[in-house]
């Protein structure tokens, strides 16, 4: 794991926090020397784990909060405001799948994953933005997929929304670079979590054939995507989405 010292002492705010990749995500920037606020919706038993097991666990915090609805998610922001001068990284990971085929698909399956996908980065972004105009140099990081990339068989609401996240991503980007607000994104690909241990594994056994590397990523080489994109190292870099997937949508 690189070490960015820019990093140490900067609140950093993470949203999906007690999923896989998220878990990730606040184990390495409190590893940073970050203060780092965990956004969670349901369960926050690995959290507290964390807190209790990592010895910088004094400095994460635990919030819970629904982003797709935007009182809550305001809220949250007014409670920050309230205890920290400025936000210097916001990573808006949190992520919602539904897979089927289209034609099994229902409005609600399609309205759920994008109002969580999409919606919920929007109305975060919207919310923390103040907090992040009063730091200097600060950075937002916005999760992904490769299945906003390229075609994600099954996933027409997903792939949907995180198209969307890429484009929100590089309007964004272009809005506010000259204020001090860089903006980018991450595109994972096949990624060793819940998440991907419920496809069907003769579905896997495909994909990893088509995986230049043949091996499925670890949650890690995704977080540590996002500590370099927030941190000063990536400071030219503005409005991108780097894919994370093992050389997979290359072909």
């Amino acid at each position: 794991m690189a070490v960015y010292s820019d990093l140490a002492d900067k609140n950093v705010l993470i949203t999906g926090s007690s999923g896989d990749i998220g878990l990730a995500l606040c184990k390495q920037y409190l590893e940073q020397q970050c203060k780092v606020y965990a956004v969670y919706h349901h369960n926050s038993a690995e959290l507290e784990a964390l807190k209790q097991a990592h010895p910088a666990g004094e400095n994460l915090f635990l919030l819970r909060c629904d982003i797709t609805q935007r009182e809550d998610v305001a809220r949250l922001a007014g409670q920050l405001e309230a205890e920290i001068s400025a936000l210097h990284v916001l990573v808006n990971n949190a992520g919602l799948c539904k897979d089927t085929l289209f034609s099994e698909m229902n409005w609600e399956m399609f309205d759920s994953v994008v109002q969580t996908n999409l919606y919920g980065t929007f109305n975060v972004c919207k919310s923390f933005f103040r907090l992040l105009t009063l730091a200097d140099a600060a950075a937002i990081v916005n999760v992904s997929s490769i299945a906003g990339v390229t075609s994600s068989f099954g996933q027409t609401n997903y792939s949907a929304a995180k198209a969307g996240v890429i484009g929100f991503t590089r309007t964004l980007a272009a809005e506010y670079a000259a204020r001090g607000i860089r903006v980018n994104a991450i595109a994972p690909g096949v990624i060793d979590s819940r998440m991907v241990k419920k496809v069907p594994r003769q579905i896997m056994r495909a994909i990893m054939t088509a995986i230049p590397l043949r091996r499925q990523g670890n949650v890690d080489e995704v977080a540590n995507v996002a500590t370099f994109l927030s941190s000063s190292s990536a400071s030219y870099i503005v409005g991108q989405t780097l894919i994370v997937d093992g050389g997979l949508i290359m072909r």
